[in-house]
């Protein structure tokens, strides 16, 4: 299995051009020949299978037939239904509760938001019958409030439409509309909810539904979306890859399910990739760079050794420790090194290190915790970039397949 990933806007700022090394860059959606120009690409690169996760992006590979290409999503009928709210609480009204829809008398609270795509975009609590009118003139649906706890449920349909995973798990903490923080509720009510929507819908493929708690408890289908949800990685940690298991579904195999774990409270936060930095060799510090305070390895810095071995870095050992490599073995630290060297001045070592591996200042980067030995390793060697262990993310990291 080879990956690719790929955007169409900002892609110099995509983290997947730090994960991938089959990246693409995509055509944009409102393209007018963005069908012909995707189509190419994915021709281009031999693509057998696509997964979207962009609600229009569905709703338009449901509808083509490219021949040697599989586009998982269900068929055109069901994704072209997921976008539009009012169809799909008309659809299923009878099989699990719903929101109530307002006309044009006002009912406060109320709650706004756009009829036909997903997301929080444009959505707001309607207190006023001045703001009431104005959402009504913008076209906004308007539905009761709901005002309890929310949850997501992801799920897996096999390509006939049954049911092969349903994953409870509430939304605890929001942020821009997307949850950053959810936990698990295997068992859940909502899991029989599910069941219910997919014996009407048979939907093909991937998809979440989002439910919200009305004042007396009671939880009603606020939308579904038929792709992956951007926090289904929380039923992947808890070990049911959804993604992966929708591959093999659609390329014929017959999946099963495993045991679904429990206790996993997931916690999404700001993450840094960067663009790697221009180097073909790295000296690393030992004491406090690549071994904590308290005599144990750093493992994200560690992580990082691993990864410049694997891209083919040069890596050496410049070290004040008497003996690293008795600490590095204490540690179990791997020997990655050229050559590890003690010293009780480095500049001077690295001196005679860059002549002896016939190696430049300019491409070599320096690890090193001390700021004082900074200032002097960056004076003496103007060329040498040097980073310290907080900031190891400039490093870069191995593309995948």
């Amino acid at each position: 299995m080879e990956v690719f990933g790929g955007a169409s806007k900002n892609t110099e700022y995509d983290p997947a051009r730090q994960w991938l090394r089959n990246y693409v860059e995509c055509p944009w959606f409102e393209d007018p020949e963005f069908a012909s120009k995707f189509q190419a690409l994915l021709r281009e690169h031999d693509i057998n299978y696509v997964i979207p996760a962009w609600d229009p992006l569905v709703e338009m590979f449901a509808s083509w037939d490219v021949p040697g290409i599989t586009f998982i999503t269900p068929r055109a009928e069901i994704a072209s239904l997921c976008m539009t709210k009012t169809a799909t609480y008309e659809r299923l009204r009878s099989l699990v509760p719903v929101p109530a829809v307002y006309g044009e008398t006002p009912v406060l609270p109320a709650f706004a938001k756009p009829d036909r795509g997903s997301g929080s975009r444009n959505i707001r609590k309607v207190e006023t019958t001045e703001d009431y009118a104005l959402a009504r003139a913008q076209g906004l649906l308007l539905t009761e409030y709901l005002p309890g706890d929310e949850y997501t449920v992801d799920c897996l349909s096999d390509p006939n439409g049954a049911l092969l995973v349903a994953s409870v798990r509430q939304r605890a903490v929001l942020g821009q509309g997307v949850a950053i923080g959810t936990i698990g509720h295997p068992g859940h009510l909502l899991e029989a909810h599910c069941c219910r929507i997919a014996e009407e819908l048979r939907i093909e493929g991937p998809w979440f539904a989002q439910f919200k708690a009305d004042a007396a408890g009671t939880l009603k289908l606020i939308e579904i979306n038929a792709r992956i949800g951007g926090s289904t990685g929380h039923t992947r940690l808890n070990g049911v890859n959804i993604p992966l298991m929708s591959l093999f579904a659609f390329s014929g195999d017959t999946v099963r399910v495993p045991h679904l774990r429990t206790g996993v409270r997931l916690s999404r936060c700001l993450s840094f990739y960067c663009e790697p930095l221009e180097f073909n060799a790295v000296l690393w510090d030992l004491d406090d760079t690549l071994i904590r305070k308290d005599g144990k390895p750093d493992p994200e810095v560690v992580a990082k050794l691993y990864d410049c071995a694997n891209r083919g870095k040069r890596q050496f050992l410049v070290s004040k420790n008497p003996d690293p490599v008795a600490a590095l073995q204490a540690a179990n630290i791997p020997d990655l090194f050229e050559r590890v060297l003690p010293t009780s001045h480095k500049p001077d070592a690295i001196r005679g290190l860059l002549r002896d591996h016939a190696l430049t200042p300019e491409e070599c980067l320096m690890v090193n915790d001390s700021y004082q030995e900074t200032f002097e390793i960056q004076a003496t060697f103007p060329g040498m970039m040097t980073i310290t262990p907080d900031a190891v993310e400039a490093l870069g990291r191995e593309r995948l397949a």
